[in-house]
């Protein structure tokens, strides 16, 4: 402790001899009182790393300069069109031809008798003739399945199947299982053949109206220029005891006017019969028969027409009704 004390002593009185004794010595010896520079000691700089993620090297861009937006033109307005002169006039497409004129017909010439198309037949499908209605002869065939119905129940026709048209609703075709049934269904026109069938039957039709027309013609005209030309009747080979029709005072031919009442042709009638022929006798299919030509009215499902029909008997039985034209079975 003392020497502690003698320490602190010994430093106070080092630093006053200093302060106030040594600078008049100094002076008197011609020393200067030494400076003493206190240099502070900078402490060193702590290296501190952080983990910071790098960076990636990015380029810098050239910053973009806006090209000036060209400045927009005023819409140029249309130049008013100078009036159009009193005299000047549009320019009109020029008409078709119209179509050649039929060649006019020579004196004496038959000229075909005109018809309607099918489409002005039946009013575009609107009104098919009654005599196609339960006819079986134009029994369709059915694209769709259709269902019937009666007063009690009703049954299907499944597509692909026929039934026969019985009437016409609506633009639409009523059909049934077959003539006669109280079972009734409706389908379009389209999900049938109809057209197909009444098509055909007219273009057969209108080859018959042509064709009796035709003859019709040739045989006033054969008896204009013949007045006594007339048919022979009996023909080569002729005899009364072959059975001969015998015509009646009226005209008529009661073995053919029978056969129509019994049923063997349903197109002829007696009240349709127009003009009744003379009796011949031709061979046909190597058999002798008596003919007889009937001129009637057809009715057909586009229209009555006048044609000819023959009738061919033998032994007294009327045999076959034909037409003349066509050579074909009169239904």
């Amino acid at each position: 402790m003392k020497a502690l004390l003698s320490l602190i002593f010994a430093v106070a009185i080092g630093y006053v001899a200093y302060q106030y004794v040594y600078p008049p010595f100094g002076a008197w010896a011609g020393i200067d009182k030494p400076k003493v520079v206190i240099v502070a000691q900078a402490e060193p700089k702590k290296h501190i790393e952080l983990n910071m993620p790098k960076l990636k090297e990015s380029k810098l861009e050239e910053p973009k300069v806006k090209e000036p937006k060209p400045e927009m033109a005023p819409e140029a307005k249309p130049e008013p069109k100078p009036e159009m002169a009193a005299e000047t006039k549009p320019e009109v497409a020029a008409a078709p031809p119209p179509p050649p004129e039929a060649a006019k017909p020579k004196d004496g010439e038959f000229v075909a008798p005109p018809m309607k198309t099918l489409e002005e037949a039946t009013n575009n499908w609107t009104r098919i003739p009654e005599s196609i209605f339960n006819n079986t002869r134009f029994a369709v065939k059915l694209a769709k399945d259709v269902e019937v119905k009666g007063a009690v129940g009703a049954t299907k026709i499944p597509a692909g199947g026929k039934a026969v048209p019985v009437g016409q609703k609506d633009g639409n075709l009523l059909v049934s299982p077959g003539p006669g049934s109280p079972f009734q269904g409706e389908i379009a026109i389209e999900d049938t053949n109809i057209k197909e069938l009444m098509t055909a039957a007219y273009d057969q039709w209108k080859v018959a109206y042509v064709d009796a027309a035709r003859r019709r013609f040739e045989q006033k005209k054969q008896e204009a220029l013949n007045p006594s030309t007339k048919k022979t009747a009996g023909g080569k080979g002729a005899n009364v005891a072959d059975n001969k029709p015998e015509k009646a005072p009226d005209g008529t031919f009661p073995l053919l006017v029978a056969s129509m009442k019994a049923g063997d042709v349903t197109e002829i009638k007696p009240d349709n019969i127009k003009k009744w022929g003379e009796v011949g006798k031709e061979k046909i299919d190597g058999q002798e028969m008596w003919t007889v030509t009937v001129t009637f009215e057809a009715v057909t499902p586009f229209g009555k027409f006048e044609t000819d029909a023959q009738a061919q008997v033998k032994n007294g039985k009327v045999q076959k009704w034909i037409y003349t034209g066509t050579g074909e079975v009169v239904p």
